[in-house]
C-alpha cells in the first residue's frame, strides 16, 4: 500500500438545499469566510448542476457516478440499491479508508433514524457502546444524523446518552423567543456545541485523529442545514438581523404558457418538494427566514474551518483536495416559491462546487462553464487512481482540474420525476432538462408543453420560448441535443475498461461484502415521519 504522503486525500464536503449564491463572495451581507477561503485558493465551477435537484436521487448519484435512470432512485422509489457499485467499493480496493458524518439519505429517513442502535440481524456493533456504525454503501466507518424535524440517528442516540434535555430543547415550542409564524422557523434553544452541524464536524475531526496515518482517506462530511426547519441556535439565530433582509426576487412573468406546475402556487397546492407560500413566507416572515437561513450557513462555515484546521494541524491540507458543493439549491421565496419545487429556476437547480488542492488546481481560478455532479465519482476515482466503477455515467473532470485543458462539457442533463405532495396522487411529472452555456430547454415527454429559455438574455428563466415560432429550429436542435446525451451516457463510456469491470461484476461483485438483505426493509420501531413533524414543528 502506498503511503499516506504518496497519495492524495479527499475531503468531500456538502450541504442541503443550499443555493449557490449564498455565499459570502456572491453575497457581501452573508459571512462565510471559509467557503471563500476554498474557491479563492481553489478554483469555483460557476455554474454546477445536481444530477437530480432533490435530495435522495441527488445523493445517489454522488455516490454511484449514475443518473436517475441508472440508479433508479426518484421521489417515488427512494432506496439506493444494496448492489450497486459506489464510490468507496473502488477506493477501498485501491487502499482508502473510507468514512460518512451527517445525513446520508441513500435510505428512507426513518430506516437510517432506527438503524444504529435497532441495526439488521446480522449487522455488526461496536462492542463498546453496542452501535451499528457501517459498512454502509462504500463506507467502513459511518455516523449520522438523519433528521430535518428532530435529532436522529447516531446523533439523537448520543443526545440521549449524553444529554437528553436537548431532545426537548431542539422543539420549535421551547424556542428562545416566541415565534412569530414564520414557516418552520424559531430561534433554536440547543446551545451551539451540541448542535448537530459541531456534532457532526466533532466526529469528523476525532476520526480525522484516530484514523491509521498511513493509509489515504477520503471522509464525507454532510451537513443537514441550511435545509428547513429554519431554527439555528444562538448566536447564529441573532446574527443577522431580519431588517437588512432583501424582498423576495419577484420578476415580471408571464406563468399561462408554462406546465401545470407553475400554476400550482396560485391554486393552493403543496407541491412536492416545495412549500405552500400562501401563510409565513411574506413580510417580515420572509425577512426572519433568510435571516435564520443565513445563520445556518455561517453556522457550517465555523465548522468548516475547524475542519480545516485539523486538517492543517495534522500537516495535511495541501494533500487533501477539498471540495465543497450541495444537493440541490432552494427558492427562498424567489419567483413566489419555497424549497425545490420541479422548476427550472437557477435558484433551486444550481449548486455551488468549489475545489481546493495545490498541488494541482491553480488558486482563484474560475470554470464559466456548465458542470454536472455526475462526473464527480469519475474524478474522485481518477485523482485517487482507482478503478472505475462498472455503470458509470459520468466522465473525469481530473484535466481541467490539473490545468491541462480549459473546457470539459458545454452542455448537461438534469432530470426529475415528481408527484403532486398534497395526496400524493398525479399530476406526475416526468422532466428532463438540459442546460448549455447559453440554452436551457425543459421537455416534459408526450406533455404538450415544455420550456425553453435563452440563459445568457434571460437567466432568472423568465421568458419561455418553447412556443414561439421564432425559435422553433433552436427548440428542435436542444431536443435532437437531449437525446444524444440521454443515450451517450448510459452505462459509462463503453470503454474496454468498463466492459472488462462489467464482465468482472458477474463473478466478483462490487458490493460483495454488503448484504443486499440487509437494511431494506424499515424496521417497526422506526419512528414515523409524521411523528418527527408534529414532535419537532410543535
Amino acid at each position: 500500500m502506498a503511503q499516506e504522503k504518496d497519495r492524495p486525500n479527499f475531503l468531500f464536503i456538502t450541504t442541503d438545499q443550499h443555493r449557490w449564491d449564498a455565499r459570502g463572495i456572491h453575497n457581501p451581507l452573508l459571512r462565510t469566510p471559509t467557503m471563500d477561503r476554498i474557491a479563492r485558493e481553489g478554483i469555483e465551477f460557476a455554474r454546477a448542476y445536481p444530477v437530480t435537484p432533490i435530495c435522495m436521487p441527488a445523493r445517489a448519484s454522488m455516490v454511484t457516478g449514475r443518473s436517475q435512470r441508472g440508479h433508479d432512485v426518484s421521489e417515488l422509489r427512494i432506496n439506493l440499491s444494496e448492489s450497486i457499485p459506489v464510490v468507496g467499493d473502488s477506493l477501498q480496493q485501491a487502499g482508502y479508508g473510507c468514512s460518512f458524518f451527517g445525513r446520508a439519505h441513500f435510505k428512507e429517513p426513518e430506516l437510517e433514524e432506527a438503524i444504529p442502535d435497532h441495526p439488521p440481524p446480522g449487522a455488526p456493533v461496536n462492542p463498546a457502546d453496542g452501535l451499528w456504525y457501517g459498512p454502509y454503501y462504500g463506507f467502513n466507518h459511518v455516523e449520522l444524523h438523519t433528521g430535518d424535524t428532530s435529532p436522529a440517528g447516531h446523533y439523537r442516540v448520543w443526545l440521549e446518552r449524553n444529554h437528553p434535555e436537548v431532545l426537548d430543547l431542539w422543539r420549535a415550542e421551547n424556542a428562545l423567543s416566541p415565534r412569530t409564524g414564520a414557516f418552520h422557523s424559531w430561534k433554536n434553544a440547543t446551545p451551539p456545541e451540541l448542535y448537530y452541524t459541531n456534532w457532526e464536524t466533532d466526529r469528523a475531526i476525532d476520526w480525522l485523529r484516530r484514523r491509521p496515518r498511513e493509509q489515504p482517506f477520503f471522509l464525507w462530511i454532510s451537513y443537514s442545514d441550511p435545509h428547513q426547519p429554519f431554527a439555528p441556535p444562538r448566536p447564529y439565530c441573532d446574527l443577522y438581523d431580519p431588517a437588512d433582509m432583501a424582498d423576495a426576487f419577484l420578476p415580471d412573468e408571464d406563468l399561462s404558457n408554462r406546465p401545470p406546475q407553475y400554476q400550482w402556487r396560485d391554486n393552493g397546492y403543496v407541491y412536492w418538494a416545495g412549500y405552500d407560500t400562501r401563510k409565513g413566507w411574506s413580510g417580515d416572515h420572509l425577512k426572519e427566514i433568510k435571516a435564520h437561513y443565513y445563520g445556518l450557513i455561517t453556522c457550517i462555515d465555523d465548522a468548516l474551518e475547524r475542519l480545516l484546521g485539523e486538517l492543517e494541524s495534522q500537516g495535511i491540507l495541501d494533500n487533501t483536495h477539498v471540495v465543497f458543493t450541495s444537493d440541490h439549491g432552494e427558492a427562498l421565496g424567489d419567483h413566489g416559491v419555497a424549497g425545490k419545487p420541479p422548476m427550472a429556476y437557477e435558484c433551486i437547480n444550481r449548486v455551488a462546487l468549489l475545489w481546493r488542492h495545490p498541488p494541482t488546481v491553480e488558486a482563484a481560478r474560475t470554470h464559466p462553464g456548465v458542470m454536472t455532479h455526475l462526473d464527480l465519482v469519475p474524478t474522485f476515482l481518477d485523482l485517487a487512481g482507482a478503478e472505475p466503477l462498472a455503470g458509470m455515467e459520468g466522465r473525469s473532470f481530473a484535466p481541467l482540474l490539473q490545468g491541462q485543458t480549459d473546457t470539459h462539457r458545454d452542455a448537461v442533463l438534469v432530470e426529475r420525476m415528481a408527484i403532486e405532495k398534497s395526496k400524493r396522487r398525479g399530476p406526475l411529472l416526468r422532466l428532463k432538462m438540459l442546460i448549455t452555456d447559453e440554452w436551457k430547454l425543459v421537455h416534459y415527454g408526450s406533455a404538450p408543453y415544455g420550456e425553453l429559455y435563452h440563459e445568457k438574455e434571460d437567466p432568472h428563466d423568465t421568458v419561455n420560448l418553447w412556443d414561439d415560432p421564432g425559435y422553433a429550429r433552436k427548440r428542435a436542435e436542444l431536443t435532437d441535443r437531449l437525446l444524444s446525451e440521454m443515450i451517450d451516457s448510459e452505462m459509462g463510456p463503453g470503454n474496454d475498461t468498463i466492459h472488462r469491470l462489467i464482465a468482472r461484476q458477474v463473478e466478483e461483485p462490487f458490493g460483495a461484502h454488503r448484504d443486499p438483505r440487509l437494511m431494506e426493509t424499515s424496521p417497526p420501531y422506526a419512528r414515523d415521519e409524521r411523528e418527527w413533524r408534529r414532535d419537532g414543528f410543535g
